[in-house]
């Protein structure tokens, strides 16, 4: 079986104070599955890379979309990959305040536009998400 990435953007249903549940869940479940990645939370939303076999991947990200946490779940990217970008995170995870995304006006940009206009550059998503791992 090959390695799969997986990129995904949804809106948050509740208030922030469940990030950190939401954040030690995923380190427990990913580390049972093999999956990486990082979680980004910004501005009410979530930017989230999954790397791993392609049944886990997959299996992880139907249970986010499940998840009455999240609304709006919109895959930006699902595809082969020859190794992983995010080897080094069970999941990893950054809140981003919203002066920080203010620094690069791209990147807020990016964060806070239609969830189907983030799907038309999914390499964005990912280079943010390197950028703040």
């Amino acid at each position: 079986m090959g390695l799969h990435q997986l990129v995904y953007m949804s809106q948050i249903t509740t208030d922030e104070s469940v990030l950190n549940s939401i954040h030690s869940h995923a380190v427990r479940n990913n580390t049972a599955l093999t999956v990486t990645g990082m979680l980004l939370f910004a501005q009410g939303r979530f930017l989230q890379v999954l790397e791993g076999e392609r049944k886990d991947v997959h299996h992880t990200y139907e249970k986010i979309r499940d998840d009455s946490r999240h609304d709006h779940v919109t895959l930006l990217a699902d595809k082969p990959i020859q190794e992983r970008s995010f080897s080094h995170w069970n999941m990893g995870f950054k809140h981003l305040q919203e002066s920080e995304a203010a620094k690069n006006p791209r990147f807020q940009s990016y964060l806070t536009q239609d969830l189907q206009l983030c799907q038309k550059d999914p390499d964005l998503a990912l280079e943010i998400l390197r950028f703040y791992a």
